[in-house]
């Protein structure tokens, strides 16, 4: 019993998730809208509110759904009109009747993105202690002052990486920055200095924390396109934030767009410490340029109004039902009011006249013929309904059926897509092998350029010396045939 009601209780969590997601999207879209001046940081924390409200609400439905007994078919919006309240119960008995499927098919889906987000943190333990070199004392010094300049208390570590292809930061409590290797000696300390301080930012901010709480929201609620939307706004202002921050410290946008531009042609086009959507790197110098956020796109207007549309005939609908309930309940109530009260006879006696009987007059009985043709039209009725309940089974099964056919495509799917993954895996080992060779022969080469110019310097030293001994050989054979021309 408790199974059962578990099973119901989360499958309607996450149905109810679908309009709680839609409304908290269209309220984050009006807030993108009323804030195109405000700070970064200002809009970070609204969106950042309405992915709280999201958890919250969907943990209080699941309390609420737990508390119901969703073993019982409960009304759906409240709506009371006939025709949409037989289709509401309808449908919400089939999901009530179907909640294991409906829970099954979320879990077979949830496992395929939680294994890819583990491969995620496998892949963050890794890069963790594999191929890691210390930076120059320069920089080590370097990380020291700027934690100080943007008070962090946490003792930060930077290493360089032959592992990584983007600057990366790991951990929450002892926070490591991975930086890929010759990036140091290949930008100018400038450029690299304002990445160091766009990655400090994120560490300022404890965004660790709220990345995994995103990747961890998004595994389970990978189906709710609002969520996902509010997800991605908010991955987009954290950069922002750690933009701004970054700006602050560096006071100067010329020099800092072109470390963003400088980094990005280094990395050869990774999507390295700047991550998001195609154009996001040309959104970031844009609103650097500009001090103006960016609004809705077109397609997220398209989403907005059309969630607008959706909720208005939610609403609409659930408020015409009720006013047709109440409408009703007071025709019923008024009806009843207006019934006539018989008033008891009142018989008076007279000297003169007898009394007269009143005989009581006995309703028409109906006859036989009328009883037999009542009795063909509730047959009938009777096995319409029987022939559309036939015909509603019927429709249940060729329902189940395909989500059966869908569940086996999309698992079809996945196998696929964890192929194409594992195939990716093996080409980014090779690719991470080939870097470590290639970053080795660089620093066999940089030693041998350093042994070579030391050569260099001492064969210079050893010619200045033997060009002063010439010099002073030229200098004694002039004296010596100065004497020689002196007259005896």
């Amino acid at each position: 019993m408790i199974t059962d009601q578990l099973v119901q209780a989360f499958s309607w969590m996450l149905i109810h998730s679908l309009w709680q997601g839609l409304l908290l999207s269209v309220i984050t879209g009006v807030v993108l809208m009323l804030t195109k001046r405000s700070s970064s940081a200002i809009r970070y924390n609204l969106i950042l509110l309405q992915l709280l409200l999201f958890i919250t609400g969907c943990v209080f439905t699941f309390a609420w759904e737990w508390q119901q007994n969703q073993l019982q078919t409960v009304d759906f919006l409240h709506l009371q009109a006939d025709n949409i309240k037989q289709y509401t119960q309808t449908v919400i008995s089939y999901f009530s009747a179907n909640a294991p499927m409906v829970l099954l098919l979320w879990f077979v889906l949830f496992i395929a993105r939680a294994v890819k987000m583990m491969g995620g943190l496998a892949y963050i333990r890794r890069a963790r202690y594999k191929n890691i070199y210390s930076p120059e004392d320069y920089w080590k010094n370097k990380i020291v002052l700027l934690c100080e300049q943007l008070q962090i208390k946490k003792a930060v570590t930077l290493f360089e990486s032959g592992y990584v292809k983007m600057p990366l930061v790991i951990g929450h409590f002892k926070p490591v920055i991975l930086i890929p290797v010759g990036l140091l000696a290949g930008l100018p300390s400038s450029q690299v200095e304002a990445v160091l301080l766009h990655e400090l930012a994120h560490i300022r901010r404890n965004d660790y924390c709220v990345n995994l709480l995103q990747n961890i929201t998004e595994a389970i609620f990978f189906f709710n396109p609002g969520l996902l939307w509010i997800s991605s706004l908010l991955r987009d202002e954290r950069e922002h934030c750690c933009d701004d921050i970054a700006l602050a410290q560096t006071k100067n946008k010329r020099e800092f767009i072109e470390a963003l531009i400088s980094f990005k042609e280094h990395s050869n086009n990774y999507a390295v410490a700047f991550p998001g959507k195609k154009n996001h790197l040309l959104q970031r110098v844009s609103r650097i340029i500009h001090n103006k956020n960016n609004t809705l796109n077109p397609i997220e207007k398209v989403f907005f109004m059309t969630g607008i549309l959706i909720l208005a005939v939610m609403v609409t609908a659930a408020g015409v039902m009720e006013v047709k309930t109440i409408v009703k309940e007071e025709e019923h109530v008024v009806s009843e009011q207006q019934q006539p009260v018989q008033k008891p006879v009142i018989v008076k006696h007279k000297k003169i006249k007898p009394v007269k009987v009143v005989r009581e007059v006995k309703p028409v009985q109906p006859t036989d013929a009328e009883e037999a043709e009542r009795d063909r039209e509730e047959a009938i009725r009777d096995k319409k309904q029987e022939l559309s309940d036939n015909e509603q089974e019927v429709r249940d099964r060729e329902l189940l059926l395909r989500d059966k056919e869908h569940a086996r495509e999309q698992s079809i799917r996945d196998k696929e897509q964890a192929q194409r993954d594992r195939e990716q895996a093996v080409k980014d080992r090779e690719q991470a092998v080939k870097d470590r060779m290639q970053a080795d022969r660089d620093r066999m080469q940089a030693d041998r350029d350093r042994a070579q110019a030391d050569k260099d310097r001492a064969q210079a030293r050893r010619d200045m010396e033997q060009a002063k001994r010439d010099r002073l050989q030229a200098d004694r054979e002039r004296e010596q045939a100065m004497r020689d021309k002196q007259p005896q």
